[in-house]
């Protein structure tokens, strides 16, 4: 029996690159949402009553990426490292199902902040059944680590 290959150190590296980035622009866009709040209102007056809220919950939605681009890091190392099949990554995809669904949530959410404009609205209002998809996806794909790192536990036992 052969053992199944793990990803190459180069596309670890891209994938943890790309994961840097991704991390360092929603770093930026999270520290942008607190300190354009003022802008926006004055771009667009009708948000202006809301502003706050919508800085709040956008900045929120902000730690709520930066989670889930720290734990698909994490994972894409313990995948490198033979350590995906352990308790351990269970608990950072609970991490990245808890981030998606706190994610979807706070979508919701910012749906009775937003007066207008009916684009912005219907926008942010398709971002729900999305993130719904994502998140059942995710659970079901923890479900399948779960069986796996039980079926690796007991093979450790017989071996």
């Amino acid at each position: 029996m052969t053992t199944p290959a793990r990803p190459s150190n180069t596309i670890a590296w891209l994938t943890w690159s790309a994961l840097g980035g991704l991390l360092v622009l929603v770093v930026i866009a999270v520290i942008g949402a607190s300190s354009s709040v003022g802008l926006l209102a004055e771009l667009l007056p009708v948000l202006a009553p809301t502003q706050g809220q919508l800085a709040a919950v956008a900045m929120a939605f902000g730690v709520c990426l930066a989670l889930i681009l720290v734990a698909t890091g994490v994972l894409v190392g313990y995948t490198r490292s033979d350590r995906i099949f352990r308790r351990a990554a269970l608990r950072w995809v609970d991490v990245l199902v808890g981030a998606f669904a706190l994610g979807t949530a706070l979508v919701v959410v910012a749906l009775f902040f937003i007066p207008g404009p009916p684009q912005l609205f219907l926008l942010v209002e398709a971002c729900v059944p999305v993130g719904i998809a994502i998140t059942l996806v995710l659970l079901v794909m923890r479900a399948l680590l779960r069986r796996a790192v039980a079926m690796h536990v007991e093979l450790d036992e017989v071996v």
